[in-house]
């Protein structure tokens, strides 16, 4: 599948909301539980102890944390500087090796639940081409299953994904930012775990060589090195309604780490044009980043559940950034403003009526310090 079908979304230096209703039937989906701090790369299966997740190969995923005070840190560590996009840790992996033997990693967990039959459910991750790799690839997959054996070798697994993200080149504007691989899916009732990686071999995969990245690890010198966080797996669909109420821009001064919902910000039908009424939340947005220079914002564009799910993640990006770019022709610095879509994965009210659609349309923004 290519990249039309699939999105890629830049999601470098955001802070997640963990204000989410549906649930989340990946467990420790951020990789924020552990039962050992890690130190540095793992040197075998047993070395990757993180809460619900196992090695599935002989291959051997590694682990970061801000706990760690070595080689496996969080940003500076031995595969790059990253912050996490959720949390304070993520997991790496190996995707592709440029030698004759092909090298992968791959990253297995059992859901929380298996799934329903003929139940939608939204599916998704953030990966990052880790800044020390010399190679960057075009693909990454992930496979939902009922069962999967240990496997005693680190070849590429001979199973195909249920999804296989395939951009249109090995290298992007995107490379090197949190991106995002998305896909909605029909439960064949029979899943229950997941499995991430690269599934296809050295043939099938296309990669591009970064020439001038530092690379002090040898294996990183001939491969494509991946982080990987944010694992979800939930319901599209949902009887009950949220039971938050969404926060309104105040007055007086926002306050920082806390989502508000921008009430007035107003698109022309099915685009990301801005309506003229939108400016007035916008410019108080402004006169408060002139007041206050050390901060930053991050918006957040939302759609409804009508029309294409991949779709729905492109329009409320596009939404978020033409927000970004009214406060940058104010005079706003591009470095003080982060966007980003997320289409209709985080509806305030999980209900299909109007009304609820109406909510779920919106444009949200966080205050913070950097």
């Amino acid at each position: 599948m290519n990249f039309r079908r699939f999105i890629f979304f830049i999601g470098a230096l955001m802070i997640l909301s963990p204000r989410m209703p549906a649930q989340n039937l990946t467990p420790n989906g951020s990789f924020e539980e552990y039962s050992v701090c890690p130190g540095s790369y793992s040197r075998n299966p047993a070395e990757f102890r993180v809460a619900s997740w196992r090695v599935l190969t002989a291959g051997t995923p590694d682990y970061f944390n801000t706990c760690s005070d070595g080689e496996a840190a969080v940003p500076y560590n031995w595969a790059g500087v990253s912050d996490p996009f959720d949390g304070s840790g993520y997991a790496g992996i190996y995707t592709w090796m440029h030698l004759d033997k092909e090298y992968r990693e791959y990253l297995h967990c059992k859901l929380n639940a298996p799934l329903a039959k003929d139940s939608v459910y939204l599916v998704s991750f953030r990966y990052k081409l880790s800044s020390y790799s010399k190679f960057s690839t075009d693909r990454i997959g992930l496979l939902l299953s009922d069962s999967l054996k240990r496997i005693n070798d680190d070849r590429p697994l001979k199973i195909a994904p249920t999804f296989a993200f395939v951009k249109d080149s090995a290298l992007t504007l995107e490379t090197g930012a949190w991106e995002l691989a998305a896909a909605e899916y029909r439960a064949k009732g029979t899943e229950e775990y997941l499995t991430l990686g690269n599934f296809a071999d050295n043939e099938s995969t296309h990669f591009y060589h970064i020439q001038f990245r530092p690379a002090s690890e040898p294996m990183l010198a001939r491969s494509a090195y991946y982080y990987i966080d944010d694992v979800k797996v939930v319901p599209r669909y949902s009887p009950l309604p949220s039971e938050s109420e969404p926060r309104v821009l105040p007055e007086g001064d926002p306050e920082l780490n806390t989502l508000y919902v921008l009430e007035n910000i107003q698109f022309e039908f099915n685009s990301y044009a801005l309506l003229p009424v939108s400016f007035q939340d916008l410019d108080k947005v402004v006169m408060y980043m002139r007041a206050h220079p050390e901060v930053s914002v991050r918006l957040e564009g939302h759609t409804d559940d009508l029309g294409n799910y991949e779709y729905n993640f492109r329009l409320s990006d596009w939404r978020a950034k033409s927000a970004a770019a009214h406060l940058v022709s104010k005079g706003i610095a591009e470095n003080r403003i982060f966007s980003l879509g997320y289409g209709e994965s985080k509806p305030l009210v999980e209900l299909t009526t109007e009304v609820a659609r109406e909510k779920n349309r919106r444009v949200e923004i966080e205050f913070f310090n950097r």
